[in-house]
């Protein structure tokens, strides 16, 4: 079948046995790859169906799939990727939004219900979509901060999409407090959590187009995630609270006597993993 003939159901039907060989979702991949070469979304791909994708668009999708095909993240090649409501700008030099996180901003969303103008800090913020969620949930000053400049520059990049007219979102490059100063109502974070063993074990395929050092947690993976809890009751506000992102065993290595604070709560994701603890300053 020529370019020029291909029509948009017979270009998903034909990617979608080729992403099989790569990819847990290959129809879905095929979708969004297609509807933006096509510059629609999923939704108005479905109603042009039966129509033919034309030279361009076929030309564009054909580029994206050779990059899919060599484990290339979706989001990557379409620079997107949606989480909580928003849809975020993304690229290699940033980790991908994971609907795991989501747990942070929804329990974030609780613990502020009653606090007007909450001071917010997302902390190892990556492309941002924990503390402008937050914000999208609850009108508060947000402060974005990752030791990374690039993800800084990332992160500028989706509160300008987000929020054009705000001058309530600041930003700080910090190796995690190093740069930190006042008080917060919230501090979030999803530092890197990944041992040793998990990086050797599971960062292959699409995670190795990853950045290494938003993984990389140390020998056992909790290294960061512990700095982080020794030292976070010095930037809250009393009766503030901490929500950090847990590995896959990460709530195995907690220590209940932390400085400063108490641990509240564990939530668990969908797959019943210990996903978050929240704590508060006591």
């Amino acid at each position: 079948m020529g370019i020029s003939k291909s029509k948009i159901s017979s270009l998903i039907d034909e990617a979608e046995k080729k992403l099989k060989e790569i990819s847990e979702t290959p129809r879905l991949d095929a979708e969004i790859l297609l509807a933006k070469a096509l510059g629609t979304n999923r939704f108005g791909l479905f109603t042009k169906y039966n129509e033919e994708a034309g030279v361009k668009a076929a030309g564009v999708f054909a580029s994206f799939m050779k990059r899919r095909m060599n484990f290339e993240p979706v989001a990557y090649i379409t620079n997107e990727k949606e989480f909580f409501e928003d849809t975020f700008f993304v690229d290699s030099r940033i980790l991908i939004p994971r609907p795991e996180s989501e747990f942070i901003v929804e329990k974030a969303a609780v613990l502020l219900k009653n606090t007007e103008k909450a001071d917010v800090l997302d902390i190892c913020c990556g492309s941002g979509c924990i503390g402008l969620s937050i914000k999208r949930a609850n009108a508060c000053r947000l402060t974005l901060s990752d030791i990374s400049a690039d993800a800084i520059e990332v992160a500028k990049i989706n509160a300008a999409r987000l929020f054009p007219a705000s001058t309530e979102i600041s930003f700080i490059q910090s190796d995690l407090f190093g740069n930190i100063s006042g008080k917060f109502d919230l501090i979030t974070a999803n530092p890197p959590y990944l041992s040793e063993n998990d990086m050797k074990n599971f960062v292959v395929k699409e995670l190795e187009f990853e950045p290494e050092n938003a993984f990389f947690g140390g020998k056992t993976g909790f290294e960061i995630t512990e700095k982080i809890l020794n030292d976070v009751h010095k930037f809250l506000k009393s009766g503030g609270y901490f929500i950090t992102e847990l590995g896959f065993e990460g709530s195995n290595f907690i220590n209940k006597n932390y400085d400063g604070i108490e641990l509240k709560e564990i939530i668990e994701d969908y797959s019943g993993i210990d996903r978050a603890a929240v704590f508060k300053k006591v």
